[in-house]
């Protein structure tokens, strides 16, 4: 289980490793009803302990709260009542500078990836499995693009953690590091499941099986499925070009089946759209 103490991340079963690795960049002490946000990002970075070192050298004029690894491991940079430089130049709902309000989370992943003759490779050269890419139009844009995917492990790491700050932070939004510095950045990217993340931590909703989809629609559901693949898309219309109807669903997400029609099926999650049967496994 993991704690806040003195604005510093403890564990008293490791189950969540955690550790502080202070950063020299940073700023003074949030004024009084502030952090009330957390911003998202992906490091693109080679791996944690990169992202550590740079964050913690005073030439990258950078730094962050904490970095969540593949595994789910926490190093924390900067204490949480402290303002760190993770969102640089940024706007949000009126506000400007939003390190000034918020508490940053990046997650260890290489994001946005090339494709090359022989498959796909990060910004730092190093091939990326198949399996571990997410092919998806960035939220801001309509072009398919390559991203690295996010570990289970990270996912709920960077739910616990949310939730965690909530309870001890007047926490009210949770956005993207691509919403408040738009046409700048572009993480955490669709592989991340950003909007359930908010959906849960914020809302607290959770797949309400007794409710539908449209209230003036009947719905009957011919089966129950779980998400095989690492990350699935799903869609508005029952084709690859249908637009993206939310972040990808992650594998193992619980699937109540609707409808199926040439190789797609409907499904209900927390919201509806369309999704390849081939990558859907019932249950």
């Amino acid at each position: 289980m993991i704690t806040i103490k003195k604005h510093i991340l403890n564990t008293d079963d490791n189950v969540i490793p955690v550790s502080f690795d202070a950063s020299p960049n940073h700023s003074d002490a949030f004024s009084e009803g502030l952090p009330d946000t957390i911003v998202i990002h992906y490091t693109a970075g080679s791996s944690l302990d990169s992202s550590v070192n740079w964050l913690k050298n005073p030439a990258s004029k950078a730094s962050t709260h904490v970095i969540i690894g593949k595994k789910g491991e926490i190093v924390q940079l900067v204490p949480f009542n402290i303002k760190a430089w993770h969102a640089g130049i940024s706007e949000w709902r009126g506000r400007s500078g939003l390190n000034r309000y918020s508490i940053g989370i990046e997650i260890d992943n290489a994001g946005l990836l090339e494709k090359r003759a022989d498959g796909y490779y990060s910004n730092f050269g190093k091939r990326v499995d198949n399996s571990q890419v997410v092919l998806a139009p960035h939220k801001y844009g309509d072009k398919e693009q390559a991203w690295e995917a996010f570990t289970e492990k990270q996912i709920e790491v960077v739910e616990t953690l949310c939730l965690l700050l909530k309870e001890n932070y007047p926490i009210k939004e949770i956005v993207g590091h691509e919403d408040v510095s738009r046409g700048r950045k572009t993480d955490p990217g669709p592989a991340f499941p950003l909007q359930k993340i908010i959906n849960r931590v914020l809302t607290g909703r959770k797949d309400d099986e007794s409710s539908k989809p449209d209230d003036n629609v009947e719905y009957h559901a011919i089966n129950y499925g779980v998400v095989s693949a690492d990350y699935l898309n799903i869609r508005k219309e029952p084709s690859t070009n249908g637009r993206l109807a939310s972040d990808p669903l992650p594998k193992g997400t619980k699937l109540k089946i609707i409808e199926e029609k040439n190789g797609w099926l409907r499904i209900k999650v927390e919201l509806q759209g369309w999704v390849s049967q081939r990558w859907v496994k019932e249950v």
